[in-house]
């Protein structure tokens, strides 16, 4: 009976708040030193959406001047409650200028990669002081970060007496910042341009290189408050982690079916099939190098979950 009324409760609150939670919006905002770069994009609605009828879109110190990519292959579509997380393509460790390698931690969060020359396309290289959009390939606006046409000095702030830009010298909130939505917000900003551009209002602020956001996003649409009553989360850990002794295992809440390795440019090091039916497999890592690396865990439920592992 209570698992009834709240369902019931979570189909009645979706039908007053779903024409909100209908449409993608930037849900995290990363600009950090180098080229560190990277958009969160989440679907708040209750279906999946395809992300490749949209665009990513800078708008530079000030200008009318569209510079768009996309960011998703052909009929790639983001699921219910899911995000998208976009990296500025700079991978090599040698790079310097507009080539210098995004940070590796950083890395690891990538959905995809995007803008890899400069020449080329400029959407990822966005200062603080620029205009992003998330864009139908109509032009249509589905959300604004910042004021398309105005440009704020070195970044927009909380300065409401210079129009929150830094004539002032207040502290920057879109430059050497990272930004995450606020939970209530439910849709993005399509006014163009907007009166001000206040960040406070829809974001709030966690400081340069914080990436640890990244991946998922917490937001009052009724979506997540109703897939919290049903789904089911799975869940593992490592040890040791740190690996010192070429291996390290795989422990989890359900039974694993395959474990992937990936090091800090996406690459597949190791994939591995459970041989057994088992919650628990042993990875050798014999051949690689110490660092950093992300491990895919799938379930036998057809769940997955992505978690790090450290070898020294």
């Amino acid at each position: 009976m209570k698992q009834t009324l709240l369902l019931s409760f979570a189909l009645l609150v979706s039908v007053i708040g779903f024409s909100q939670c209908n449409e993608l919006f930037i849900s995290e905002y990363v600009h950090a030193g180098g080229n560190s770069r990277a958009l969160e994009i989440y679907n708040p609605s209750q279906n999946p959406i395809d992300l490749s009828q949209y665009q990513l879109v800078r708008y530079s110190n000030g200008e009318n001047i569209p510079n768009a990519a996309d960011f998703a292959p052909a009929g790639k579509m983001l699921d219910t409650g899911d995000v998208w997380v976009v990296v500025s393509d700079k991978r090599d460790p040698n790079g310097t200028g507009y080539d210098t390698m995004v940070d590796p931690a950083l890395q690891l969060y990538a959905d995809t990669f995007i803008c890899p020359s400069y020449g080329a396309n400029k959407m990822m290289y966005f200062n603080g002081n620029d205009a992003v959009t998330l864009e139908k390939g109509n032009g249509v606006y589905v959300d604004i970060i910042g004021k398309i046409g105005q440009d704020p000095g070195e970044a927009w702030t909380a300065d409401a007496a210079n129009g929150y830009t830094s004539a002032g010298g207040a502290r920057w909130w879109t430059k050497r910042n990272t930004l995450i939505r606020k939970k209530a917000v439910d849709k993005g900003v399509t006014s163009n341009p907007p009166l001000v551009f206040n960040p406070t209002v829809e974001w709030d602020s966690l400081g340069s290189h914080t990436y640890n956001h990244l991946g998922y996003h917490n937001c009052n649409c009724i979506v997540d408050g109703f897939e919290s009553i049903n789904k089911k989360t799975n869940d593992c850990f490592f040890f040791p982690n740190p690996s010192t002794n070429g291996w390290f295992m795989v422990k989890g809440t359900e039974v694993i079916s395959r474990v992937e390795v990936l090091n800090v440019t996406g690459q597949i090091v190791i994939s591995k099939q459970n041989p057994v039916e088992r919650g628990d497999i042993k990875i050798s890592t014999d051949g690689l190098q110490k660092g950093i690396y992300m491990v895919n865990v799938y379930f036998s439920d057809k769940t997955s979950i992505t978690k790090k592992i450290i070898l020294n």
